[in-house]
């Protein structure tokens, strides 16, 4: 991984971070399926190659991330060499004591090289200090990679919505205890 300063957001990173590619490329899918039977409702969810590597656009507009900056949690932004390269955006819900990762954006060209990770450890480290228990992430069901990174840092499948991004696309989301 290379050597990044993670660090709060300020107004002026918000220019750089919009000019990323928060879109990406996925070659499998989580997909679901439904068994209603008299006595269960059973809900499977199975790891499915695409054909060919599939483009998968960022289920946010970049304006509704940046627009509530100062209503998030947590805003941070993993720089190298004094240059903005992926940003992460936490929600908070004080009364339940669950902090959400909303959005988790590596640029481009940086991409696999452990940022990710970086700012999502980081991330569980600040809402431990502010008494949150658990940080929820909220991923597309297309987005394997972050699925990954996810699984691979001790998060855990616990649930899914339908029609949960303003794309209308589910979300799954994992969990983990950070207390």
């Amino acid at each position: 991984m290379p050597e990044i300063e993670i660090r709060s957001a300020r107004s002026d990173d918000v220019e750089s971070l919009i000019a990323f590619e928060h879109s990406y490329y996925s070659e499998y899918v989580w997909q679901m399926s439904l068994d209603f039977s008299t006595e269960d409702l059973e809900a499977k969810f199975r790891r499915v190659r695409l054909p060919r590597r599939i483009f998968v656009p960022y289920p946010r507009k970049k304006e509704v991330i940046f627009k509530d900056i100062a209503n998030s949690e947590a805003f941070l932004v993993a720089q190298l060499g004094g240059r903005p390269v992926g940003y992460i955006k936490v929600k908070g819900e004080v009364e339940s004591s669950v902090a959400s990762v909303t959005d988790l954006v590596v640029s481009a060209s940086m991409r696999r090289q452990g940022i990710a990770s970086g700012l999502l450890l980081a991330a569980m480290n600040l809402v431990t200090h502010r008494h949150y228990q658990t940080l929820l992430l909220e991923i597309q069901s297309k987005n394997y990679p972050a699925i990954e990174m996810a699984q691979k840092l001790g998060f855990t499948f616990c649930g899914f919505r339908d029609n949960y991004f303003p794309n209308q696309e589910p979300a799954l989301f994992f969990g983990r205890f950070v207390r």
